[in-house]
């Protein structure tokens, strides 16, 4: 089969989202890192009785592995955004917190990340917007379970 101007299209799409970095370069916190504090305080705020979130429900809900996060958590728990507790029921968990200096940091970048994202739906339209990041998802989809055949017919 012969890549068509569509695929070539894709792949460079694919690349140039690889590429994007959007101002990010200059913002103290990176993209995940924003993402897993988002997910720490949206959790906290869901379930204020407990004191944080597991460390392997954060990675369950980032779709990530449990090593990853804990090597991200470290070095968020020294820019002093985060605590790690020991849960006393069991000592082999962990829950995370925001810190004071972690919500305040969180607070400037939802501002950045709002900013950035509401131009860019108000250009282009919500409604737009939504059928495109739908379709973005669904591509994402298709894309990992052919990536994950793959790799099943390569281990048989």
């Amino acid at each position: 089969m012969e890549p068509t101007q569509m695929h070539l299209r894709f792949y460079q799409s694919l690349d140039r989202l690889r590429k994007l970095k959007l101002g990010f370069a200059d913002r103290p916190m990176k993209l995940l890192e924003f993402l897993m504090l988002t997910t720490i305080e949206d959790y906290h705020k869901n379930h204020p009785e407990v004191q944080g979130i597991y460390v392997s429900a954060l990675a369950d809900q980032l779709d990530l592995a449990v090593p990853a996060v804990s090597k991200q958590l470290r070095h968020m728990e020294q820019q002093g955004w985060l605590v790690r507790t020991v849960d006393r029921q069991n000592r082999r968990n962990t829950f995370v917190s925001l810190s004071a200096p972690g919500r305040q940091a969180l607070a400037e970048e939802e501002s950045f990340y709002l900013e950035m994202s509401s131009h860019v739906f108000q250009q282009m339209g919500e409604e737009r917007c939504l059928s495109i990041i739908d379709g973005i998802s669904d591509m994402l989809d298709l894309l990992e379970e052919t990536a994950r055949q793959r790799q099943t017919t390569k281990l048989t």
